[in-house]
Formats: structure tokens, C-alpha cells, sequence
């Protein structure tokens, strides 16, 4: 009986059957999958769109700030705002005023106020030198925000300026001047010392500026031009835009363009070096002045003239396609390099 018993218990087990174990790798047979999120059709992207664009919609807010800090004639002053227009004007005095507006905007004008309250400015005084920057609330998503400065300092303070979005004027500043806009244009006139000044995407415009130093202006995606210009040397470029210099002087000069005219009016000086280089556009020299000057004019697809007459300096093998003069006028003392690979060159007289 017992042994019958224990034998049928036996294919009772037998039957059952055994339990997955986690040791040997297979767990319960796993739950269907999900359901894949809807993909991003047209009418999702619109709707997100309008959202985001909502939050940068309804009634402005607006709030002025007004503070005076103490600066020395030959102190510093830096600015950096992410967003809105700045205006530095140089006078007399030893004090800076900042006066700025505050802008916010959203659908919700209980929200633009709690915003801008948010959207602060910070002055921070130093021994000569006074910094201001635009402070944003911190995890602040969707915020439509700008903060326009109008700034009153010592003509002889050195000056930086950087805005990410906004344009920059700049007008009388004697001190060393550095002016930045990554989405803007940036102007100056009647400063003096200027070492950059400098556009991502916008026009950038020089004028009445003299320093011994070097001077570097450029822009990727906009024109640049300089009037009155005077300085040890330069450094000009755009890569998407013309390039326009009117009565510059300097000792060296390194002009560019990628896609873009480039036209130089000026003196040369006396053993200087000017180099100019336009892949696509055209390229014109009008000289001022009776100093010598070699030169050396080279386009790959395009003409190249000189008004002025010249002393051909050996007799060229010219390939087929391509133009090229080289020769000199007078003592030859300047040496003046200007290519062009998609685009006429001329030289003549101012």
C-alpha cells in the first residue's frame, strides 16, 4: 500500500509542473509590450509651436532701473546682457549712470510680473571698475525677457560690452573699447581706441577711430564698413557680406571675405603690407597718395586692371582661365597681395 501510495505521489509531481527558478535565468513570461508614444505629426509640432510661442505673446511688462556708481577717468567698466539693445555714451565726469528698462511679456500678466520681479540687475563695484550684468531667474523655461541699458561714463574708461542678442552703439569712449553682439549689429563712432568690435550675425560699422594699436573687426553673417580709420594695424573680415573701408590708414592691413565685395580706399603707408583675399566678389584698391608699392593681383575666374601705371616685373606665364598682374610703381616700398578666386580686381587712384 505504502509503496503504491509514494508511487502515485510520484506521478503526481511528475505532472505538476516546476516553478521557473530566478537562478536559472528565466523569470515569469514577460507582460506584452507597450504601446509606442504617437509619432510627432505635423499637427503635434504646430501645436507645441503655438504653445511655445504663446508664452512669448500677450502684454508687455515693463520696469526702469536707474542706478550711479563712482569710476575713475581711467577706470574700467564691463556690461553683459543676454538680451536687448545697449547704448554707451562717454562724457565727463567720474561716475557711470545705468538706466535700463526691463521687458517681459506673457499671456498671463500675473506671470510677467512675477518675471520681471525675477529678471534682475546686478552692479557690482570694484576698486576702478564697475560690472553689470543681467541676472535671469534660475530654472525659468519660456521666458520672453530683454533688458535695453543706456549707459553714461568717463570718455576715458576702458569699455567692454557683450550682448548675446541686441545691438551695440558705442559713441566718444577714449578708453581701450571692446564691443560684442552674437545676434545684432554693433556701431561705433568717436572712440578712439577700439581692439574688437565684432557681430556673429549683423553689420558692424567703425568710424572715426585712431589708435596705435591693432583693430579687429568682423562679422560671419553681415556687412562691415569703416570711415576714418586709423591704426597700426587691422584685421577685417566677413564671411557672408562686403566689405567697405573709406579713408583708413594703417601700417598693415588683412582683409577678408568669403562670399562678399571688398573695396579699401586709403593711403599706403611707407613699408606697409596689405593683403586683401575675396573667394567670391569683387575686389577694388583706390589708392590715396603717391607712395610706391608692389603689387601682386591674382583672380582664378575674372579680370584683373590697375589704372595706375605699373613696371611689369618679369614677363608672365599666364595659365589658361586665370589673370594676374604683378608689378610695381614707384620705390616699391609697400607690398600690397590681392586675390580674388571668383571675381574682377581693380586698382586706381582715390
Amino acid at each position: 500500500m505504502i509503496r503504491a501510495t509514494l508511487g502515485t505521489l510520484l506521478c503526481l509531481l511528475l505532472a505538476i509542473p516546476a516553478a521557473p527558478s530566478p537562478l536559472d535565468g528565466q523569470g515569469p513570461p514577460p507582460s506584452p509590450p507597450s504601446a509606442p508614444p504617437p509619432p510627432l505629426t505635423p499637427g503635434i509640432r504646430e501645436a507645441f509651436r503655438e504653445r511655445y510661442q504663446s508664452s512669448r505673446q500677450g502684454p508687455e511688462v515693463t520696469e526702469r532701473f536707474s542706478k550711479t556708481a563712482r569710476l575713475g577717468r581711467n577706470g574700467a567698466f564691463e556690461i553683459a546682457n543676454v538680451a536687448g539693445d545697449i547704448t554707451v555714451t562717454g562724457g565727463a565726469g567720474d561716475e557711470v549712470r545705468i538706466e535700463a528698462v526691463k521687458r517681459v511679456r506673457h499671456h498671463d500678466s500675473s506671470e510677467a510680473k512675477a518675471q520681471l520681479e525675477a529678471l534682475q540687475i546686478e552692479v557690482v563695484e570694484l576698486s576702478n571698475r564697475v560690472e553689470v550684468r543681467t541676472m535671469y531667474p534660475r530654472h525659468a523655461r519660456n521666458i520672453s525677457a530683454a533688458v535695453d541699458f543706456m549707459i553714461s561714463l568717463p570718455a576715458g574708461a576702458a569699455t567692454s560690452i557683450r550682448t548675446v542678442s541686441g545691438n551695440v552703439r558705442v559713441t566718444n569712449v577714449r578708453g581701450e573699447l571692446r564691443a560684442e553682439s552674437v545676434s545684432g549689429n554693433v556701431v561705433t563712432s568717436a572712440s578712439t581706441r577700439p581692439s574688437l568690435v565684432k557681430s556673429v550675425s549683423g553689420d558692424v560699422h567703425v568710424s572715426d577711430a585712431s589708435t596705435e594699436g591693432e583693430v579687429t573687426v568682423n562679422t560671419v553673417s553681415g556687412n562691415l564698413s569703416a570711415r576714418s580709420l586709423k591704426a597700426r594695424s587691422l584685421d577685417l573680415g566677413s564671411v557672408s557680406g562686403d566689405v567697405s573701408l573709406t579713408d583708413v590708414e594703417c601700417e598693415r592691413a588683412d582683409v577678408k571675405s568669403v562670399s562678399g565685395n571688398i573695396e579699401y580706399s586709403g593711403t599706403l603707408a611707407r613699408n606697409g603690407r596689405y593683403h586683401m583675399n575675396s573667394h567670391s566678389g569683387l575686389l577694388r584698391l583706390a589708392i590715396a597718395g603717391n607712395t610706391g608699392f608692389e603689387l601682386d593681383a591674382t583672380t582664378f575666374s575674372g579680370n584683373v586692371r590697375s589704372d595706375i601705371p605699373l613696371t611689369l616685373r618679369t614677363r608672365q606665364n599666364i595659365p589658361r582661365m586665370t589673370r594676374s598682374i604683378r608689378g610695381s610703381f614707384g620705390d616699391a616700398s609697400a607690398i600690397v597681395t590681392l586675390q580674388s578666386f571668383s571675381g574682377d580686381i581693380t586698382v586706381t587712384r582715390r
